[in-house]
């Protein structure tokens, strides 16, 4: 019963870090998102909801992480869920400290934790879901959702790729185009993978509930 409400409070979490960045698209428009990056949205009018979404999308591992520590006997999976407590520090981190506008070179003690934070998570999130997905399908109970699992895995890492491959492939097209703007078409990619990043949380919970039926 209690992996199932910790499963349901996980899968809550990430959909309204997903619902909440849908709605900061319309609420700050001047974030323009073929490329600027979704911290961005704590500068604006309305910064306090990408600050709770950072914090909602930390509650959400947090929550899968309690959830999965029975399931998770091997080495790799063990250091899998050890990153992914890190992840729930580096979240309420980027939840806490604004960054600067991309467009912004001055330095600052809260853009420079934040941007470490965001590194963190965008860097570790998808070695941590392969590390404690294998240990996750080396158990009988997860072989139902062996695909389910291997599968958005697979999309962490696609999402992530496809985050640094567009900011790769905007400099090729315009070397001109500089380190960040509006040159540089990371916006969407950086989206994507986010939301990537957070459909694996809700995926893993969907298996748990269905688990424990």
């Amino acid at each position: 019963m209690i992996y199932t409400i910790l499963s349901i409070a996980a899968m809550v979490f990430a959909c309204l870090f997903i619902l909440t960045l849908a709605v900061l698209h319309y609420l700050e428009p001047e974030f323009d998102p073929k490329w600027r990056m979704i911290s961005e949205y704590e500068i604006g009018k309305y910064g306090f909801l990408m600050q709770g979404a950072f914090w909602a999308w930390g509650a959400s591992v947090l929550f899968m992480a309690i959830v999965i520590w029975n399931f998770v006997s091997t080495a790799g999976g063990i250091i899998g869920w050890v990153i992914f407590i890190i992840i729930v520090l580096a979240l309420a981190g980027a939840g806490y400290f604004k960054t600067n506008a991309i467009t912004d070179n001055s330095t600052s003690r809260d853009n420079t934790i934040h941007s470490a934070c965001g590194a963190v998570v965008i860097l570790t999130f998808p070695i941590a879901s392969t590390l404690v997905a294998n240990a996750l399908l080396r158990s009988p109970f997860w072989a139902p959702y062996t695909l389910a699992v291997f599968n958005f895995t697979l999309l962490n890492w696609l999402g992530m790729i496809g985050f640094f491959g567009s900011i790769l492939w905007s400099r090729k097209k315009d070397p001109s185009a500089g380190r960040v703007g509006p040159k540089v078409l990371l916006g969407w990619p950086n989206r994507i993978m986010v939301l990537l990043y957070n459909v694996w949380v809700i995926v893993l919970a969907v298996c748990v509930i269905q688990m424990m039926k």
